[in-house]
């Protein structure tokens, strides 16, 4: 009975249950790509932009998925700004490792590309935070867009997920795996795109050459 009200109270805290002071600044958790072994696959830029999510996503707090109908946050932690942010800083941070920060951009107001890679953040949260190892889940849907002639030329949703302890630092990396996870199975995705877009166009300029 003891074990079960110390788990309760364990959970409460983790969740939004708070009892930190009003407007106390709440620790903030960092979300990385983890290292990638660097390619030689890209001759052109390839613009990444900034996720779309939800609105129950579109924040700093760390979500929870305690039933399928229902979004809530962990109290006593956050993200150092909105998940859209921080997702598209840690694959920024990822793809340049793979293949080249000087082939990875941003989108700006008046560049043009003539690729972007556009993404959706569908689900980023903690299921079972009532047991003893909760379990985080990555969904993401990835589209990989020719601007210039106006069309995906490909799109994908990957999911991931990873059972993390019932600690907020053991949460964060299972987050910090799953992406890491979740980005692998994405690049190899992506370079065999490359290879396929660049036989499709052999008299313009190449997205990709051999592998290496």
């Amino acid at each position: 009975m003891m074990r079960k009200i110390s788990l309760l109270f364990f959970t409460c805290l983790l969740s939004s249950c708070s009892f930190l002071k009003e407007n106390e600044p709440l620790p903030l958790y960092s979300l990385k790509s983890g290292f990638f072994e660097p390619k030689t696959v890209l001759s052109v830029p390839l613009a990444i932009d900034i996720p779309l999510s939800e609105a129950s996503l579109n924040t700093s707090r760390i979500a929870t998925t305690p039933s399928p109908y229902r979004r809530d946050y962990l109290a006593n932690s956050e993200w150092p700004d909105r998940l859209p942010k921080v997702f598209h800083e840690a694959l920024m941070e990822g793809l340049g490792q793979r293949w080249g920060e000087n082939y990875i951009t941003r989108t700006s107001v008046g560049l043009q590309y003539k690729y972007m890679l556009h993404s959706e953040i569908q689900d980023f949260s903690v299921y079972h935070l009532d047991q003893e190892s909760p379990e985080v889940r990555l969904k993401i849907t990835f589209k990989f867009i020719n601007l210039r002639e106006r069309r995906i030329v490909a799109a994908h949703t990957f999911e991931t997920s990873c059972v993390s302890s019932l600690t907020v630092e053991g949460i964060i990396g299972a987050f910090n795996q799953g992406l890491h996870t979740l980005l692998e199975t994405t690049m190899n995705w992506m370079e065999d795109i490359f290879l396929k877009e660049s036989l499709l166009n052999p008299a313009n300029d190449k997205l990709s050459s051999k592998r290496r």
